[in-house]
């Protein structure tokens, strides 16, 4: 008897936590709706470096730097907010974050300080990082610990494969920028007809953001060796590889996510 309470009790906190799903896919979509955006409006890329030109090494050394911050943050979140956001917070909370994401494109569109261009890096890593903390919790919540290291392991993978292909080809990915813009706005687009007539379609969705985020994580590469070195391009450098390998992280957390809900 005790035991198939037990066996309930776990039943339905796997079924709580698959609710939170809906919101989580419609913030993710959401946000990456942001992404065409942020890149018709010229992805805060600047052909000409504010303030003093850079050495190569410490222009390097500056987007290492802040994409370790950024990913360190976003670990810390996980470890130490994940689980409280899960137990107590409603999953619309999530939408708070979205506001925050468009304050960061627009403050490091027209930022020409790095000190300005850090706190738009940092007012975009805190709600992926929510989104991400939450995302694993759920995960670690129904089971799926494995999932959450696969996920990241592919992100690292995917993160690898892209910057050598830019580093070889990088004139190839940047002839991609506008062939990527319009990509993204047809998923987009087709993300929104998938949402209303066809839900159970969402899996070819998520690859197919994964797929083009990983071709902007090759542009963008491409881009930051190519541009001017100063510390303000080196921090939107930063931004821009943030951005794109924290949406393929999160994607690939929830196809995860999904499949392992198959098996269960």
């Amino acid at each position: 008897m005790e035991e198939n309470r037990n066996n309930n009790q776990n039943q339905n906190e796997e079924y709580e936590a698959y609710e939170s799903w809906g919101t989580i896919e419609n913030t993710v979509n959401i946000g990456s709706a942001a992404r065409p955006a942020y890149s018709a409006m010229g992805s805060g890329f600047q052909t000409t470096a504010f303030g003093d030109t850079i050495a190569d090494r410490k222009y390097l050394l500056t987007i290492i730097g802040c994409l370790t911050w950024g990913f360190f943050v976003n670990y810390l979140m996980c470890i130490t907010l994940g689980k409280s956001l899960v137990n107590s917070a409603n999953p619309s909370f999530l939408y708070l974050m979205i506001p925050l994401q468009l304050a960061s494109i627009f403050m490091n569109m027209f930022s020409k300080t790095a000190v300005m261009k850090f706190i738009a890096y940092n007012l975009l890593v805190f709600p992926l990082g929510i989104e991400i903390a939450y995302i694993v919790s759920l995960m670690n919540a129904i089971g799926a610990t494995d999932a959450v290291y696969i996920a990241l392991l592919g992100t690292c993978i995917i993160g690898g494969v892209m910057f050598g292909l830019a580093f070889m080809f990088p004139d190839s990915f940047l002839s991609l920028g506008k062939t990527l813009l319009y990509a993204t706005l047809a998923a987009v687009l087709a993300d929104i007809v998938v949402a209303i007539f066809a839900p159970s379609a969402y899996s070819t969705i998520d690859i197919a953001f994964v797929l083009l985020f990983a071709l902007w994580l090759g542009f963008d590469i491409s881009r930051a060796m190519r541009q001017q070195k100063s510390t303000v391009n080196a921090i939107t450098a930063a931004y821009d590889v943030y951005y794109d390998l924290a949406y393929i992280l999160i994607r690939l957390l929830i196809i995860m996510a999904r499949n392992s809900g198959r098996r269960n």
